[in-house]
């Protein structure tokens, strides 16, 4: 299919005007396209307000060339954005600009689908004093120049105090950066605290021109907050919103946070979660309040990123129970009471045992071995998923080490472990394990990575970044659940892998038309990247045999064994090996 040329695509954007201007519309802050000449293409009402036009706007930007420092400034504007770059100017860079004293012009590029760049997209906000009731300037964050978590706590009690006997309390919102860790591994600390910095701005000018009833407001009780390193508060003082209006505003926040912000020339996306309540009988304290919240907070990302969650009482309930499970896991780790279970992968062209696939099992103190799925989203949605995974790979390399001792270091191949997506996200304890490892003498193309095709695809350039250096290392890849996540093709084209494995869920369906046609056609891209393929959930002699003649390599399920313990593991290998007629 032919690439359409920057003009093109522009010509193919600028035909539809009304769903341009419907977006530009939704965004808080004065905004406006131009081509790459300058010239306008559609401009929000916040625009035209803003540099005091009517609903008939000039031919060009440079129409404004005197509000904004001159043509010199408007120039390499100009140059500077067409390049790449994002280009901001204040009042700071010229003191005597009476339009850019209160307001900063932000002009970033206007990238097409094929990231060409077709034109420039250009903000205008205004650089107002803090919200109301900012507390002392020396009290303020000094990277994003918000208040902190103290005066946010601060006005939780004020607003709580205000809205006794009123009918109608405050809104409340906490922001969540999702995986922001991962920005500064990526990309390092200085555009960590860019991004930071621009997401600050957003969510201010998201608050100043709110927005909430489809027109702009503004409010004095309005107030944002940083509460921690990626963390943000926000309240909605009178009006307060209704409850619908209050969703409408989360997802708003979220469509700025989604914005792509330019740092260290790299396009760099996020996503955020955002829980919210409004306050009534419930909050009688602040601490309620910021519970609560959290409580929402823990929802909305617990469904995944890009989420956002209204805080109802069973969250609450909910949260509680969650938190008394986190501190039991803590606690297992320290006492030593998770375990791995080994479930045997077979080359189904032979039958012979190949690999296994590590799955962490916990014993419960009192309630005995604890299904995996009571316990994992917890560790998954909390940071102790971290040191837990580096535990899994250690207790993997001890276990191999015992089977290579008694039975002959060709008892097993390799052994896959599951890496969860927070350890992509903050990939130094694991790299660093994984390092040790190595330096202990351990061979570490015995083990194999499996992360999902989903969370593999949710940050590709963090992904390929962590998957680089592992295959520095010698360790194997793995891509799980392939066909369930984003893309499967696009997860083997930015990806050199190893292998793939193919869902339960597929190889449930393998004897019926549409489920042997979708694993076929599976099968086909793991090959064309010469992937070997897994296929998981096997069953069934048909399931086996099926995919063996469609040229599936390996496999595991009930058919074969059920996951046991590192002893039993062993015993059964050997046992295997010897009845197909090898030797350890």
């Amino acid at each position: 299919m032919p690439t359409m040329t920057a003009s093109a695509q522009l010509e193919a954007v600028a035909s539809d005007p009304d769903r341009i201007a419907s977006f530009l519309s939704d965004l808080p802050i004065a905004a406006a396209l131009f081509d790459r000449d300058l010239r306008y293409v559609v401009a929000n009402s916040a625009w035209l307000a803003a540099f005091g036009l009517s609903a008939d706007m000039p031919a060009s930007l440079r129409h404004h060339q005197a509000d904004l420092a001159g043509a010199a400034a408007l120039d390499d504007l100009q140059q500077r954005t067409l390049a790449g770059e994002t280009v901001e100017y204040s009042g700071d860079d010229d003191p005597t600009n009476g339009f850019l004293r209160a307001r900063v012009l932000r002009a970033s590029p206007w990238h097409g689908a094929d990231d060409d760049i077709l034109g420039i997209v250009a903000t205008v906000e205004e650089c107002s004093p803090p919200l109301a009731h900012d507390p002392d300037p020396d009290s303020l964050d000094g990277l994003t120049g918000l208040p902190g978590r103290d005066a946010f706590i601060a006005q939780i009690r004020a607003a709580l105090a205000a809205s006794e006997g009123a009918r109608r309390g405050a809104a409340m919102f906490v922001v969540n950066l999702d995986n922001f860790r991962g920005i500064n591994g990526l990309y390092g600390v200085r555009a960590g605290d860019y991004v930071l910095k621009a997401v600050a701005k957003r969510i201010r000018a998201g608050v100043r021109s709110r927005l909430l009833s489809g027109r702009p407001s503004r409010a004095e009780g309005d107030y944002v907050a940083r509460l921690g390193a990626d963390e943000f508060g926000i309240l909605i003082g009178d009006p307060a919103p209704s409850a619908s209006a209050a969703e409408s505003f989360a997802r708003r926040i979220l469509k700025l946070v989604e914005e792509p912000i330019v740092a260290s020339d790299q396009r760099i996306r996020l996503t955020a979660s955002v829980g919210f309540l409004i306050t009534g009988a419930p909050h009688k304290s602040e601490d309620e309040v910021l519970r609560d919240l959290h409580a929402s907070l823990q929802e909305a990302k617990s469904r995944g990123p890009n989420n956002i969650q209204a805080w109802r009482p069973a969250l609450t309930r909910t949260s509680g129970h969650r938190f008394v499970l986190l501190d039991q896991l803590r606690r297992a780790l320290d006492e030593g009471e998770f375990a791995i279970h080994y479930q045997p992968i077979l080359r189904l062209g032979d039958s012979r045992i190949v690999g296994a696939e590590a799955l962490l099992r916990w014993n419960h103190p009192s309630d005995g071995l604890t299904s995996p799925s009571a316990f994992l989203p917890i560790l998954e949605d909390s940071n102790l998923i971290v040191p837990v995974g580096c535990w899994v790979i250690r207790e993997v390399v001890r276990q191999m080490r015992v089977w290579q001792m008694l039975y002959g270091r060709d008892i097993i191949e390799w052994v896959s472990v599951n890496v969860s997506p927070r350890q992509f996200n903050d990939p130094g304890l694991l790299l660093a394990t994984l390092t040790e490892i190595e330096r202990s003498g351990f061979a570490l193309d015995r083990l194999k990575i499996e992360i999902t095709e989903s969370a593999a695809m949710r940050n590709p350039e963090m992904t390929r970044s962590v998957l680089d250096e592992l295959r520095e290392l010698g360790v194997r890849v793995a891509i799980d659940d392939f066909g369930t996540g984003y893309s499967a093709l696009g997860a083997l084209r930015h990806y050199a892998v190893d292998t793939i494995k193919i869902d339960r869920g597929f190889t449930s369906r393998l004897e019926t038309d549409d489920g042997g046609e979708l694993v076929m056609a599976l099968l086909r891209i793991a090959q064309a990247y010469g992937a070997e393929v897994v296929a998981e959930g096997i069953e069934t002699m048909a399931q086996r045999d099926i995919l063996e003649a469609r040229g599936c390599g390996f496999g595991q399920g009930y058919l074969f064994a059920k996951p046991m313990d590192g002893s039993f593991f062993g015993a059964y290998a050997l046992t295997h090996l010897v009845q197909n007629g090898g030797a350890p």
